[in-house]
């Protein structure tokens, strides 16, 4: 009699942990904020999106915290820039959470390969640690050109319209009205982004934005990807900028440096930090963003 009564409560038990997940509806993950920010626009009431890098934090370098596993843990979708961006610490992550649907391939996992028409950036030749820190499947910052915000937006509907048929017209129309959104500022963000055209960045993380707007990226205050500019490199760059009539050096807000601020102080040129997303929630918070950066940034 015990051993039924066991039975029955732990019968109760599952199906009231099965009908508060189900309650929850689905899960999504995102590794960066913007990207987290378009699923929450395409999900709305129907997910929980939870995301694991903060605005304003290195996107190759996020601590690889517990409890960022355990988000992942309970992901029935996880979307990454992917193409190396998160290489250093999202896999463990993934590792530690034992969620086989978040793998990359898996039905769980969506990132750029599978939303870029065209990936940029892929290195040619011999692939060497003397190039840098270099991504050798491409520039991963895509999420930078709108267009492919969209197409991210598109991507995320059909896939959670596989895992939620029932709300798939939901998701599908918020894509299309979010499409609308991007279309109708983008001429404005244009000429706004051109009016600050030539550019010298700190880091290649506006190919994406410069190639959809026509922007000229005409320097790097790095070197190479990943390596701290030398004396002799900063002479150079400063003579670069007042000769070719730079308009500006372009700072992500983790690159926001000493380094940074004296060139452009040296080189009498503003620097602008440049961010790759701010705070806010859904598609409102990427289109602020674009709006952010047609304005100059900071």
């Amino acid at each position: 009699m015990k051993q039924i009564q066991k039975l029955l409560i732990l019968t109760i038990v599952l199906m009231l942990g099965q009908a508060t997940a189900c309650a929850g509806g689905l899960r999504i993950v995102a590794s960066l904020p913007a990207l987290g920010q378009i699923a929450q626009g395409v999900a709305g009431e129907f997910a929980e999106v939870k995301v694991l890098a903060h605005v304003g934090q290195d996107p190759h370098f996020v601590p690889p915290k517990p409890t960022l596993a355990r988000h992942l843990a309970r992901a029935d979708l996880l979307i990454a820039a992917g193409l190396g961006l998160e290489t250093g610490w999202l896999p463990p992550l993934v590792d530690a959470s034992r969620n086989d649907a978040i793998r990359p391939g898996g039905n769980g996992y969506l990132d750029g390969r599978s939303v870029l028409a065209e990936v940029l950036g892929k290195p040619q030749g011999k692939i060497t640690r003397e190039l840098g820190d270099i991504h050798p499947e491409g520039n991963p910052h895509w999420w930078m050109d709108p267009l492919n915000g969209v197409r991210l937006a598109q991507v995320i509907a059909e896939r959670l319209s596989r895992l939620d048929p029932a709300h798939a017209d939901a998701y599908r129309q918020r894509a299309t009205n979010f499409a609308g959104e991007i279309h109708a500022h983008m001429h404005d963000w244009q000429t706004s982004l051109q009016a600050m055209s030539p550019l010298v960045a700190y880091h290649d993380s506006y190919l994406y934005l410069a190639q959809r707007f026509a922007l000229h990226v005409s320097g790097f205050v790095e070197p190479k990807p990943g390596i701290e500019p030398s004396t002799s490199h900063l002479d150079a760059l400063v003579d670069h900028i007042q000769q070719a009539h730079i308009q500006g050096v372009w700072l992500e807000p983790y690159h926001d440096s000493s380094i940074a601020r004296k060139l452009c102080e040296v080189a009498h040129t503003p620097c602008r930090l440049m961010p790759d997303a701010v705070k806010g929630e859904g598609f409102a918070a990427y289109i602020d963003m674009f709006d952010l950066l047609a304005k100059g940034g900071e």
